[in-house]
């Protein structure tokens, strides 16, 4: 692991940030939505909002279905833009000294 972790410049861990209850919940349930996101062509695609509700509803969530959708596309939107600023870095290999 600590070779992968290497080669994805990831060698030093990070900390956990502390985070209240609540911000917990939105993250464990934006991982949840997003083991379910739509690709075509290797690229991710925004998660479907009624897939969303969905989740909400049959795993019994704590929160509105309206509340859940703007909480996780917003959390959505800002992954994706992170995802689109990370392909468009030239990589290592990519780059000959």
């Amino acid at each position: 692991m600590a070779a992968i972790a290497a080669k994805l410049g990831m060698s030093k861990q990070a900390e956990r940030p502390d985070a209240d209850d609540r911000t917990l919940f939105w993250l464990d349930t934006y991982w949840l939505a997003a083991r379910g996101r739509p690709h075509t062509h290797g690229i991710p695609l925004p998660l479907p909002p009624l897939d969303i509700i969905d989740l909400i509803e049959k795993l019994e969530l704590p929160a509105e279905s309206d509340e859940a959708v703007a909480v996780i596309c917003a959390m959505d939107d800002a992954w994706i833009r992170w995802k689109d600023s990370q392909q468009k870095k030239p990589s290592k290999a990519k780059v000959a000294h």
